[in-house]
């Protein structure tokens, strides 16, 4: 059994020894998309219109809370208690509608930027199929310290190339003389 198991992992590193690498920068990729800079913008105008809306909330809550502080000393007590119940009740309103804008937000941010990462992903499967690239790492996602040269190519420029010219690129001859 031990020796099976020995087999197996001399038997995985020989193939990892014949596999391909290519590295590359999704960043990179990513903010030559103009359709990356379009989502970008449309997410930055969002998060404007939320913060807005937040303001308003907090100016409204600011409000009511200076006029129950101004006169909370006269108020009988049922009166009181009540105030300070429907205080409570829009600060806890406030917090829900925070945390619910965050998630409505993040949903928004994924779905903008969905077009983007999949002209990146179609770019990496046409660049890999192309360059006979059996593992493509993103140096933006993992934290390399070192990527030996000699057996890992650069694929960022032949990816700019497929996400940006998709039409104009011909995958049987694209990357030859850069990853050959």
């Amino acid at each position: 059994m031990r020796k099976l198991f020995l087999f197996l992992i001399v038997l995985s590193f020989s193939m990892l020894a014949k596999a391909q690498f290519g590295y590359y920068s999704s960043n990179s990729v990513l903010q030559a998309l103009p359709s990356y800079h379009q989502a970008k913008a449309d997410y930055e105008r969002l998060c404007q219109r939320c913060e807005k809306e937040i303001e308003h909330n907090e100016r409204e809550l600011t409000r009511q809370y200076v006029a129950f502080l101004d006169g909370y000393r006269d108020f009988p007590e049922p009166i009181l208690r009540k105030r300070q119940n429907e205080l409570q009740r829009l600060v806890d309103n406030s917090i829900n509608f925070r945390k619910e804008l965050n998630v409505w937000l993040a949903q928004a941010k994924d779905s903008l930027f969905a077009p983007s990462r999949e002209v990146l992903a179609a770019a990496l499967e046409k660049v890999c199929v192309a360059c006979d690239i059996d593992y493509a790492i993103d140096v933006d996602v993992v934290a390399y310290t070192y990527i030996n040269p000699s057996k890992a190519v650069d694929i960022t420029r032949m990816l700019l190339d497929a996400a940006l010219y998709p039409d104009k690129i011909n995958i049987t001859t694209l990357g030859k003389s850069e990853a050959g």
